[in-house]
């Protein structure tokens, strides 16, 4: 027999195996559909090469380099397909569900727990990145368990806690950088609950604790400081790290509206964040009559908003660093916050909040999965193989920003050059500077013996709408096509040969009947087949603008 209101144990694992059931499904399904995007093809970019060039690069980047040498091992044994190497990242995103549900427990009540669990499965965000080759949810998963383990310590004092605890951090710290903010959160919030014990027995002081603590700490730095001493000698040297810029309040918004519904169209995104003044009101007066709160509650509050607040400071007064993705660090705290307030809650309110939650979280995460037009989807597939099959040797595609060579790299099959605004080699080191003055130089050095340029862009990313704006003025535009929300190529004239005229093929014509058209002679195909470097003159397509020399 079990109390009223518990669930019996054997009911808590097949819920929990359900709920984790459900959330591999939503992971794994359809997992190579998309394109890849851009981040995702320069990790593989890395993850290709040597294990010392991913630790130089990394030391240049943003990021560091545990995810990407994991990557390494993994395309090692399972290959480089979109399939394959997405796997990589749902592993994590399933594993993050069991140990959501370890920490709930640390505090909620069983139910609790698995309807936080439950939440996580079908977060839009965690799904998104969990279907996406990145360090994210493995970011997320070694948080979930850094937190337990901090929790399991102040509550037990047990020495495989301290074990676990700093195996799980020393992962951290090499994944990602601001890993560092869940640790500062975890000493803050021991320090500020100085007075509060976590067990009956007490079996330690908290002196002792804190000592513990700290020897953890100089662990950590005696294995973190070979990365360390690299970093500092690697300054100098030129970096690959993106430019930000300042946020504003509204990315704070944002940012929380991305953690609940995941990616939206803006249309959807404008109207659910005109309801954020609101949830934030309600938030506080919710708050303000739940005093005293759980001690271990402040955790989840602490967790949310210190690493949030931080990031915003840093990056309003010293260097732009606020990147919503990067503050996936709290999503654990923050969903089980979330499931406390509905767990506090009591009578109609809480079936109604319930209700429109899990309705919330379901529809955003149909429309994620639907829409073409959410901006974080980008389609590089397509776009790439519609370049492969639509350029020839006369002709070069141009990339801006640069950094879009990486997803072009992976799928590109073509025969003409490539070469981006600004004009790029990554062997060397970072992108130039993109001016105006350079832009003019590097247009003249790319449309030198060229005779279209396939200028394939993002009009998000910086230089993109730059580069486009600047061929505009400058050239003949012959096609212009959408692949997706901000991927476009422009295709433009650049050069045209002494004495010829530009033709573009209709349907029914071929080689033979346009020679006769301009020649009165079908055999002087060739004429136009070698002016054009077409090597099978049955394979023209409609709409391709053909060179027409001119002929004694």
């Amino acid at each position: 027999m079990t109390k009223k209101g518990k669930l019996p144990g054997n009911k808590v694992i097949i819920c929990l195996t359900a709920i984790v059931t459900i959330g591999a499904f939503l992971r794994f399904w359809n997992i190579g559909a998309e394109s890849l995007r851009l981040d995702e093809a320069q990790s593989i970019w890395q993850a290709t090469h040597t294990l010392e060039f991913i630790r130089l690069y990394t030391l240049k980047n943003v990021h560091l380099p545990l995810h990407n040498t994991f990557l390494h091992f993994w395309i090692t044994l399972f290959g480089s397909k979109e399939t394959a190497i997405r796997i990589s990242s749902a592993v994590f995103g399933v594993l993050i569900l069991p140990a959501l549900y370890l920490l709930s427990r640390e505090f909620l009540k069983k139910k609790w727990a698995l309807f936080a669990t439950a939440v996580g499965a079908i977060s839009p965000i965690w799904i998104w990145y969990s279907r996406e080759i990145r360090m994210y949810t493995l970011l997320t998963f070694v948080t979930t368990l850094s937190y337990y383990f901090f929790l399991r310590i102040l509550r037990t004092n047990k020495l495989k806690y301290y074990i676990f605890y700093s195996m799980t951090n020393l992962a951290g710290i090499y994944i990602h950088y601001f890993f560092l903010l869940v640790l500062l959160t975890q000493a803050v919030f021991f320090l500020s609950t100085w007075k509060i014990k976590w067990n009956s027995k007490e079996i330690l002081s908290k002196k002792k604790v804190f000592y513990n603590f700290l020897i953890i700490a100089a662990i950590l730095l005696i294995f973190f400081s070979p990365w360390l001493y690299a970093f500092i000698r690697s300054h100098g040297s030129g970096t690959y790290a993106p430019e930000l810029d300042k946020p504003s309040s509204f990315n704070i918004i944002l940012s929380f509206f991305e953690f609940n519904f995941g990616y939206q169209p803006e249309n959807v995104t404008s109207v659910l964040i005109a309801f954020w003044p609101l949830i934030i009101l309600t938030g506080f007066i919710f708050l303000s009559k739940r005093n005293p709160i759980n001690p271990s509650i402040y955790l989840t509050i602490t967790g949310t908003i210190l690493p949030v607040f931080l990031t915003f400071m840093v990056s309003i007064l010293y260097r732009p660093v606020y990147l919503t993705r990067y503050l996936i660090i709290i999503t654990p705290l923050y969903y089980i916050f979330i499931t406390w307030v509905l767990a506090e809650s009591k009578g109609i309110s809480q079936k109604v909040l319930t209700i429109i939650l899990l309705g919330a979280l379901g529809a955003s995460l149909a429309n994620q999965y639907t829409s073409s037009e959410i901006a974080v989807k980008e389609n590089y597939r397509e776009a790439v193989n519609y370049i492969s099959e639509n350029t020839n040797p006369r002709d070069i595609v141009a990339l801006a920003p640069p950094y879009m060579i990486y997803p072009l790299q992976y799928y590109y099959r073509g025969p003409a050059k490539i070469t981006s605004f600004p004009i790029w080699d990554k062997r060397k080191g970072a992108i130039p500077d993109f001016t105006p003055k350079r832009l003019a130089e590097d247009t003249q050095i790319i449309k030198t013996g060229h005779r279209r340029i396939f200028l394939f862009m993002a009009e998000d990313l910086k230089g993109g709408l730059d580069a486009k704006n600047y061929l505009d003025s400058k050239f003949t535009k012959l096609e212009k096509k959408q692949f997706s929300k901000t991927l476009w190529l422009n295709v433009y004239q650049s050069e045209y040969e002494p004495n010829e005229y530009v033709y573009e093929v209709k349907n029914g014509d071929t080689l033979s009947s346009i020679a006769f058209q301009f020649y009165q002679d079908y055999l002087l195909f060739k004429v136009i087949a070698e002016a054009n470097n077409i090597e099978n003159p049955n394979l023209i397509r409609t709409g391709f603008p053909l060179a027409i020399p001119e002929i004694n």
